[in-house]
């Protein structure tokens, strides 16, 4: 059961987010979140081109190791990529007393040792992981929103595999009145995140993640969707990279997890592509240039 309060990992990508927005919709929610202090990056970018023992085993490792020296075993962020690393990384190092023991020596400068290393004890959970709680599910249901009453939602999985919970936040949304239909390709994940739009000096990469952003905008006019949901914050951003590369004129609208439920409660910030595209006689050039895309 989930507790009422967790230890946040946001990530690269999730810490472009407001910290104090994060805050206000978990505890909406009824959990209060506490950031890792002192995160790195999770490795997962650096170790795609150098995949050495630092960059895929120290770098993901190191955020958990800070997060069970303030007494926390778990920590949760909002990348499935992040998640990913970090869970890998512990099961690496369970797989080798060599492999540990250089762990441990590698992470005691930054007094960052783990505490705990048994996979069924410790390691990295996803947001949906809390959003699919039944307590908090059914806080979200009394909340009462007719915000998506009768809207055609492309919910956007990418490499997050849980159908469990997929299917249990897709039923939640049903009986919120929403359409929904699912599409779970790769969007490219970390291999992509470090490149710049449009002037991006890995050509490939952009042309990858223009090809990645049409077909999914292409899924979600082929399902007549309104917008687009995106479970993970990598996948977010990576279609938003599509999207400044894209020479499409029309665009179904782009919203990441955390955005949307603070959308559906009401916060305040939240919500403002969907709330503009809403709005008769918008064009998406205008939606675009309105929220600095």
């Amino acid at each position: 059961m989930l507790k009422n309060n967790i230890t946040y990992f946001p990530g690269c990508v999730g810490s472009q987010n407001s910290k104090t927005e994060t805050e206000n919709i978990f505890k909406a929610l009824g959990v209060d979140i506490k950031l890792v202090s002192e995160w790195n990056c999770c490795g997962a970018p650096p170790s795609h081109y150098k995949p050495d023992f630092f960059n895929k085993v120290v770098m993901p490792l190191r955020n958990l190791g800070l997060c069970q020296q303030k007494g926390e075993n778990y920590l949760y962020s909002g990348c499935a990529v992040c998640v990913n690393q970090i869970n890998e990384a512990l099961k690496l190092i369970n797989s080798d007393s060599m492999f540990r023991n250089q762990a441990d020596y590698s992470l005691e400068p930054f007094n960052a040792k783990l505490k705990e290393t048994d996979v069924s004890k410790a390691g990295a959970f996803h947001l949906m992981d809390v959003i699919t709680d039944t307590v908090v599910e059914n806080r979200l249901l009394k909340a009462g929103t007719t915000k998506i009453k009768g809207n055609s939602i492309l919910l956007y999985t990418g490499c997050y595999k849980d159908d469990v919970k997929i299917e249990s936040f897709k039923k939640m949304l049903n009986i919120l009145g929403a359409e929904i239909n699912l599409y779970n390709e790769c969007c490219g994940g970390e291999k992509l995140q470090n490149m710049t739009p449009v002037r991006s000096k890995r050509i490939e990469n952009a042309n990858a993640a223009d090809k990645f952003f049409k077909l999914i905008n292409k899924k979600a006019d082929d399902v007549n969707s309104d917008y687009i949901v995106a479970i993970c914050s990598m996948c977010e951003k990576n279609i938003n990279d599509g999207l400044k590369l894209s020479d499409l004129d029309i665009f179904a609208p782009v919203i990441g997890l955390t955005e949307f439920i603070g959308y559906l409660l009401d916060i305040k910030g939240c919500g403002e592509l969907l709330n503009l595209s809403a709005c008769s006689g918008i064009e998406a050039e205008n939606i675009t240039k309105a929220c600095g895309i």
